[in-house]
């Protein structure tokens, strides 16, 4: 065995890097993975020369605190967790007083790491990091360039052992006093932040909202070389600041002042990239009406509630207004689940001509639109939209509750086979009830996925041939009912007739599937 192989934390390290379930060090979610060729090579050379520097800088390069604590020695404390799989959560509890020879692996290691993550939702080390405090700080972690930190109020301020110039990316919630007096002092502590994401929604109090927006609005002024940012509310002098960096290029916000304006020879998010909007739709309207073809590449916004055809409509258009035709890439465009009646479905359904000025964004990649009960869309206007968006890979216009009576038809999808060669992917409703009696002229092998929604459909066997011949690589027929996840509360809330509709897209599906392996149809 290699001599490497006997150390732990070394051991330990190595089967993080080839885990499966990995923590992305500065993103809410667990994502699931699988072992890539770059943990294969950290691999090889950790077997060849363990002890080289470079060898220990890529096993070591993004931990856990958790995970650097666990080289204290093994007497002085045990480790509990409760939970399974991905909801599983450790803690840390301290056995004995610890001295600062038991630091002496972990700085060893923390000389080597880039970028440290600590949630003590999941891994708690509350009860050794009083005891373990003396002897860590921002110096002994000298190239640790990004922090994340969501920890409780009673062990928040231990973030300021690991708070050093050299830092340039840090996640914090600034929901309590210490984290609010923690953020307006931090642009001088950490002069290179350029990567800042600190949500303040989740501080409670009115009071206490504002003295965390009033905090990180002083560290953002602190700040000129920004390149990404995301927070909940700023003031209106950080946000004339952040308008003028030619450096941000990923702002995402969850409200813009009413008000706020930008004289026309000021720029205006003059380098901006990505915009991702989680706000009312008034506020989205507000910012996109003061841009000047702001060259995005994505916006993203979402509503916490339904909202009107009119507010969407001004949503759509301020955004042709303000973003540049060429440079814009993905469009999103979602509203927040709201209980309605189904009386007053008709009163959400968005008409047809709000998507128009859109069609100026002539490279689109990705389009999804989600509202309440979807947009009001017919074969005509399907056919305008595929002209448009020819670069398109992914389209889905979808809705909560399903569209009731869509006057869309099959032979819609003939323009997206005619137009947009690349498309992967398309969500609509159309009406399937009837299918045209001449074929298509036009197919498109590189659709895999329809998501139809809830589309009426009363005879599975016609339709799954004439898909067959317009998209002929299809692979997966998706409705709204498989969007539920099985929740039978959400079921009684859509169309009555969508589970019918469900089980006939399902013998299409199976009809299409048995077809492409050369079987019966």
């Amino acid at each position: 065995m290699h001599r490497a192989l006997q150390i732990p934390e070394i051991v330990d390290r190595i089967c993080t890097q080839l885990d499966t379930r990995t923590w992305h060090p500065f993103r809410i979610t667990l994502e699931v993975t699988k072992a890539r060729l770059g943990d294969l090579v950290v691999l090889a050379r950790t077997s060849k020369a363990v002890f080289f520097p470079n060898a220990l800088r890529i096993i070591w390069d993004s931990v856990t605190l958790l995970n650097l604590l666990r080289c204290l020695p093994s007497d002085a404390y045990k480790l509990e967790s409760t939970g399974e799989l991905f909801f599983i959560k450790y803690r840390m509890i301290l056995l004995r007083p610890l001295k600062e020879l038991d630091l002496e692996r972990v700085r060893f290691y923390a000389p080597c790491i880039q970028h440290l993550f600590s949630d003590s939702n999941y891994a708690d080390p509350a009860s050794v990091l009083p005891a373990a405090s003396s002897w860590l700080s921002p110096t002994i972690f000298p190239i640790l360039q990004g922090l994340y930190w969501e920890h409780k109020a009673s062990d928040f301020g231990f973030i300021h052992h690991f708070l050093g110039p050299q830092l340039t990316t840090i996640r914090v919630p600034c929901a309590t006093p210490a984290a609010a007096e923690l953020m307006s002092g931090l642009a001088l502590r950490c002069p290179q932040l350029n990567d800042i994401n600190c949500r303040i929604l989740d501080a409670g109090s009115a009071k206490m909202m504002s003295s965390a927006a009033s905090a990180v609005s002083q560290c953002v002024r602190g700040l000129n070389g920004l390149k990404r940012l995301l927070t909940d509310i700023l003031d209106h002098a950080a946000l004339i600041h952040i308008s003028r960096l030619h450096s941000l290029r990923d702002l995402r916000l969850g409200a813009f002042p009413s008000g706020f304006n930008v004289p026309s020879d000021q720029p205006f998010f003059p380098s901006l990239q990505t915009l991702h909007f989680t706000s009312d739709p008034d506020s989205m309207q507000d910012f996109l009406k003061l841009g000047r073809g702001i060259p995005l590449v994505e916006f993203t916004g979402e509503t916490r509630d339904f909202s009107t055809p009119s507010q969407v409509e001004s949503v759509l258009s301020a955004a042709a207004r303000g973003i540049s035709y060429t440079t814009l890439k993905e469009f999103n465009f979602s509203e927040g689940y709201t209980v309605i009646d189904v009386s007053d479905a008709p009163d959400y359904l968005v008409p047809p001509s709000s998507l128009r000025p859109l069609f100026s964004f002539v490279n689109l990649t990705s389009v999804i639109i989600l509202s309440g009960v979807g947009v009001d869309l017919d074969d005509a206007i399907v056919t305008d939209m595929a002209r448009s968006w020819r670069h398109i890979e992914k389209l889905n216009i979808e809705s909560f509750y399903g569209t009731a009576a869509p006057r869309t038809t099959l032979r819609c999808l003939d323009s997206f086979a005619q137009y947009c060669p690349k498309l992967n992917k398309l969500g609509i409703v159309f009406n399937a009830t009837v299918v045209p009696t001449s074929n298509s002229s036009f197919s498109l092998p590189s659709l895999e996925t329809l998501d139809v929604e809830a589309s009426p459909i009363s005879n599975p066997r016609p339709v799954a041939l004439y898909l067959a011949r317009i998209f002929p690589g299809l692979k997966t027929i998706e409705t709204l009912i498989d969007s539920l996840d099985g929740n039978i509360e959400w079921e009684a809330t859509v169309l009555p007739e969508a589970s019918e509709y469900d089980e006939r897209w399902k013998k299409v599906d199976s009809m299409m599937k048995r077809s492409a392996k050369g079987g019966a149809r």
